[in-house]
């Protein structure tokens, strides 16, 4: 029996096998054994990126890959090519038969949301669905019907076509759910809520609030919508090339028309595709996080169990590859893994704050150009790194005192103030210890030199967070408005909405190490338009001064903080323009 070498392909075997009754072979001919197993090794190249299972459109049955295989030999097109195939050269043609054999396994998939009793895997017998006659079954066999009278022998249904019971293959199914419908022929996308075709109907339908319908529009690359009747919304072959389907499409999922054509899976601009889901929900709450994984182009241990972990677990991949300052800006109940993290992506159905907005007219300083104020920075610089020295030769290196540089409101030229290591550089209204140890400030100049990551990630699902802090001075609620009336050291008054009990103070009676009102800190902030180069001093020092959102935060007993639910976003602003001294300290929120 003629048998493939291991690590070799069924073309390179020609030069170093030999099978049964070869040597009787004329020059430059095969064996039919060669001719099998070449196009047997092209149609496991196919099947490997095809769903584990599919439905026969013909016969209603369910084929594991294994099961493809032995159907795709009984069909005439293994026949032809076997007969056709009988020399060296045609066998080496590998992409002619790839042509030839691929049509043969292209299949559907469909796009529904799950209502009553849908059947599953066990439910359907060895004989297929054509011979089960009860409407539990009727969207199965309408399946079958559409895909064949489209020209495709197979089809897919996650109903059916995933063995539930097999953690292997749901693990599999999840995480290859992308793949398979950006490698379908057809995606048919049944809304059983829609009775006419017209823009109106199609917006209302439901399947636009389910979290896995997101993937499967966005992967799929040709889609094809049938109303409740399984009639097509329009008669043509492709929807996403119809306009005024895509423009509804565009309307009902948020989703701009050239990410709707064509979607490639990246973690680039992770909250907008957040807020892609906001509105969806999902049966399990597990799958508000596996539905997503597709879509950033990642995969994940599925765990169900685990609930609102599951989308903590996703988050926090998302944020080790992209360093994304956004993120962290969400309102809503935090995750049961910490409370830095939002349970579920309906925390971001706010758009990101504009951290960038800049209004020259509130300057305190005349805006310079971008070359003079270059020139400014630098003189600056070195008159900094002149009186630095100067201070360590007259004062020595242990006198725990330091020069800063400190930008003054009257006339913005710079002044030097001498600060020591007990006093407050982060405070705005007045000068106090900063009350957490171990906490290392970098100012301003710092900042700019050398821009921190906005997080960092740890093993015990802690996360350090640059911040601006701020000492809450006072704390008190306002039953009528339903909120908290709060003052924070450097900060005007603001207000912020939650569930929680927060203890009540007084300036003359509060608890100085309890809460803490922190802005975190965007490493934009330090860069101009381009993303590329370095901003100037002033420009840093107005972009400070404009509104941010602000998170507020408890400390706990380790030293760590906690942040404090708010159903609204807490907007504050500084009182005035920040020194030079004024800088981000590194906080561990768990």
């Amino acid at each position: 029996m003629f048998r493939i070498p291991d690590g070799q392909s069924s073309v390179e075997s020609f030069y170093t096998a030999r099978g049964d009754g070869e040597d009787d072979l004329p020059p430059g001919s095969v064996s039919k054994q060669q001719v099998k197993q070449a196009i047997q090794d092209i149609a496991d190249s196919i099947l490997r990126d095809m769903p584990l299972r599919l439905l026969n459109t013909e016969d209603g049955k369910i084929y594991a890959r294994s099961a493809l295989i032995t159907k795709f030999e009984e069909s005439n097109i293994f026949r032809w090519l076997l007969h056709l195939t009988t020399t060296r050269s045609a066998l080496e043609e590998k992409q002619y038969i790839l042509k030839v054999v691929k049509p043969f396994f292209e299949y559907t998939m469909l796009s529904h949301r799950w209502e009553g009793d849908e059947p599953g895997f066990r439910d359907i017998p060895q004989e297929g669905v054509y011979t089960l006659s009860t409407s539990r079954f009727d969207k199965v066999r309408n399946l079958c019907d559409k895909a064949r009278s489209r020209g495709f022998r197979w089809t897919w249904i996650d109903t059916c076509c995933i063995d539930q019971g097999s953690s292997a293959e749901v693990q599999k199914s999840i995480s290859s759910m992308f793949s398979w419908y950006r490698g379908s022929a057809l995606t048919i996308i049944y809304l059983s809520d829609v009775v006419e075709s017209s823009n109106q109907a199609l917006l209302l339908s439901e399947w636009f609030r389910r979290g896995w319908t997101l993937q499967e529009l966005l992967a799929a690359k040709v889609i094809r919508l049938y109303k409740k009747d399984w009639t097509p919304f329009s008669p043509e072959s492709n929807h996403k090339n119809v306009a005024e389907i895509l423009v509804a499409l565009e309307s009902a999922t948020g989703i701009q028309r050239s990410y709707l054509k064509f979607y490639s899976p990246s973690v680039e601009h992770p909250r907008m595709k957040l807020r892609w889901a906001r509105n969806r929900v999902t049966k399990e709450k597990e799958d508000e996080a596996y539905c997503l994984m597709g879509i950033f182009g990642f995969t994940m241990s599925v765990t169900y169990g685990e609930g609102d972990q599951a989308f903590s677990r996703l988050l926090m991949e998302i944020m080790r590859r992209t360093g994304d300052a956004t993120l962290l800006d969400w309102i809503g109940q935090p995750s049961t893994l910490n409370t830095c993290l939002p349970s579920s992506p309906s925390c971001f159905s706010n758009a990101p704050f504009a951290t960038m907005e800049m209004c020259f007219d509130t300057l305190p300083h005349p805006v310079l150009s971008f070359a003079l104020a270059a020139q400014v920075v630098y003189v600056f610089k070195k008159a900094i790194r002149r009186a630095r020295n100067s201070s360590r030769v007259r004062n020595g290196p242990n006198t725990g005192q330091e020069l800063s540089v400190e930008m003054s409101d009257d006339d913005g030229a710079p002044r030097i103030a001498k600060t020591t290591s007990s006093q407050s550089i982060f405070s705005l209204g007045r000068s106090t210890s900063f009350p957490f140890e171990g906490s290392e400030m970098i100012p301003l100049a710092r900042l700019l030199e050398k821009p921190p990551r906005p997080y960092t990630l740890n093993a015990e699902i802690h996360i350090t967070v640059p911040c601006f802090v701020h000492e809450v001075l006072s704390l008190y609620f306002t039953p009528v408005s339903g909120s908290y009336s709060c003052c924070a050291d450097g900060i005007r008054p603001f207000s912020l909405v939650t569930s929680e009990n927060l203890e009540i103070f007084t300036p003359d009676h509060h608890s100085s190490s309890r809460y803490l009102l922190a802005r975190t800190w965007d490493p934009r902030l330090s860069y101009d338009s381009s993303h590329v180069y370095h901003i100037t001093m002033p420009l840093l020092r107005q972009r400070l001064k404009n509104q941010f959102f602000a998170i507020l935060l408890e400390r706990l007993r380790d030293g760590r903080f906690r942040r404090v639910f708010t159903g609204e976003r807490i907007v504050a602003e500084l009182e005035r323009f920040p020194p030079q001294t004024y800088g981000v300290r590194f906080l561990h929120l768990q």
